[in-house]
């Protein structure tokens, strides 16, 4: 690997910059196609859903993930989706263009923490579920093993399933830089589940989060910024739970990013929070 020293004006390889090793895709013979495979990403899941070569691959701040699910959607395709934005690693399978299932590194986007967040199950359940996954090797998925130990009812799990996947999806949409790959095709016995959710139905709800968004990017630009503390909330502000939250964690050297991450609220929530914190002038920029 180059290093760049005072001495050295020349940037580094991009190609070293960052862990992980490279992973050759099949490509036709003209193209080459490589994906970085940081070990404790999606990749090595999603591989096990067997999909083929790519077929479309690029930079989102070009191709906005509402464009890219659209041209997915209109096309009826068939396969994984795999994007990578702010850290997070984002995996959305589609059939025949339609949303069957999702997957994602963010501990907000975890399905235990919605369960949590929805009332459907105990956190301390979830919590020992978790332990008892990690256990054996993750075996059994924690929706099957809250099944199996009577902790979540099928139709509470169908439920949480579903909103841990609109909430992947929603969290992809906001985002707004990154890169993507589209890889066709899937073996569908391998899915946890299949929910066959209406994309164009998803984007629609999507895109009325992105105007929000718009409107919390006026306080809270992007989520570089770190908010600290510019007076003590009084009983009389009625502080929501997430702002709290927010609110605990914003002490000047925390990114908005930090904080989606330590509370998992998402990026989404937290930035809601920080704007409503910030117009009350609790918090300051």
């Amino acid at each position: 690997m180059r290093h760049v020293n005072d001495h050295d004006d020349k940037p580094a390889d991009p190609l070293n910059v960052g862990a992980g090793a490279w992973k050759l895709l099949s490509t036709p013979n003209e193209l080459m196609l490589a994906l970085r495979d940081r070990g404790d990403g999606l990749q090595t899941d999603l591989t096990q859903l067997h999909p083929a070569a790519p077929v479309l691959a690029g930079d989102m701040s070009e191709m906005q993930p509402s464009d890219l699910l659209n041209f997915l959607h209109q096309g009826r395709r068939t396969g994984v989706l795999l994007t990578r934005s702010d850290g997070v690693e984002r995996g959305i399978v589609l059939i025949e263009g339609n949303v069957a299932w999702a997957c994602s590194t963010s501990p907000g986007e975890r399905l235990g923490e919605l369960l949590a967040r929805m009332g459907l199950a105990d956190r301390a359940r979830i919590d020992a579920m978790l332990r008892e996954q990690a256990a054996s090797g993750g075996q059994k998925r924690l929706g099957q093993l809250l099944l199996d130990k009577g902790a979540l009812g099928p139709e509470a799990l169908a439920r949480g399933l579903r909103h841990q996947v609109n909430e992947i999806f929603l969290g992809l949409l906001v985002a707004r830089a990154g890169t993507f790959v589209f890889l066709r095709g899937l073996d569908r016995d391998q899915l946890p589940s299949i929910l066959a959710l209406d994309t164009q139905a998803m984007l629609l709800d999507g895109l009325r989060r992105l105007d929000e968004m718009e409107l919390y990017r006026t306080r809270v630009p992007s989520s570089e910024l770190k908010p600290r503390v510019a007076r003590k909330a009084s009983p009389t502000d009625l502080l929501t739970p997430e702002q709290l939250q927010v609110l605990e964690h914003a002490d000047g050297q925390r990114t908005i990013g930090d904080i989606a991450t330590a509370t998992a609220l998402g990026e989404f929530e937290a930035t809601k929070a920080a704007y409503k914190l910030i117009e009350a002038g609790i918090l300051t920029a």
